[in-house]
This record gives structure tokens, sequence and C-alpha cells, in this order.
């Protein structure tokens, strides 16, 4: 990998805390596009929330629902899941912006969600990330 690949996956890791095989490709394939890929990724879920009409909670709902219906891998839904929660969400908002979903996505998509969510629950999901205490069972 080259010292440009290496530096975007990095910068990416330090933002997100854990990157997904498509950057890994990305990074071998084309840094550049990786790093802008990143920035665009970056700006758009963590960007300043002055101005702009979402805070992070509330994108990060936005993500669960979004990566349901499009039944988005199981990391996919996780972090987005525990960052809403990090933000102030709580499961039961959480399980409403992945119910959110079955209309459109079918309860098969909703339901697949709830398995990934009950793995996590019980310090088995694939994403590795703290879940406020306040927040596990709410």
């Amino acid at each position: 990998m080259t010292p440009e690949g290496k530096a975007a996956l990095d910068k990416i890791r330090q933002t997100r805390g854990y990157t997904l095989p498509v950057h890994d490709y990305l990074a071998e394939l084309d840094p550049e596009m990786l790093r802008r890929y990143g920035d665009l990724a970056t700006y758009t879920l963590f960007g300043e929330a002055e101005g702009r009409p979402m805070d992070l909670k509330t994108r990060f709902l936005v993500l669960v629902g979004v990566t349901t219906a499009v039944k988005g891998d199981s990391e996919g839904v996780e972090w987005a899941a525990i960052r809403a929660i990090e933000n102030g969400a709580t499961w039961k908002e959480v399980y409403e912006a992945a119910f959110m979903a079955a209309l459109p996505a079918g309860i098969p998509a909703f339901e697949a969600s709830c398995h990934h969510f009950d793995r996590m629950k019980e310090g088995k999901g694939r994403v590795d990330l703290k879940v406020p205490d306040e927040n596990v069972n709410t």
C-alpha cells in the first residue's frame, strides 16, 4: 500500500473508529478517491451542526433507517446505532428509526437490524464502540 493510501485509511479510522473493506480496496485502487470519499463522508456525517437543519443524533438516526432500508451490512447498522446513542438517542429511538424502514423495505429488513441490535446489547456486535450505560436498556 502506498503512503497516501495508508494516510487516507488512518484519517478515516481516526474519525470513525474503524474502517470497512471498501476503504481498504479504495486505498489500494486509488488513494485520492479514498481521501475524497472519506472527506465527503466525514463532512456529511460529522460536519459542524451550526447552520445545518439536523443535529448529530438525528443524522445518525436517519442513517439507521437508511442502512436498514438498503439492507446494509451489520457494521453499518451497528455503527449508525451506536453513534446515534453516543449523541443522545435511546434504544427506543434507534428501533423506531429502523422500523421506519419496514414500510419501504419490508419487515425482514427491520428484523435483520433488530438481530444486529440484540447482538450489540449482548456485547457481541461487530463494531466495538462504547454505548453510554444510561442508554443501554432504554
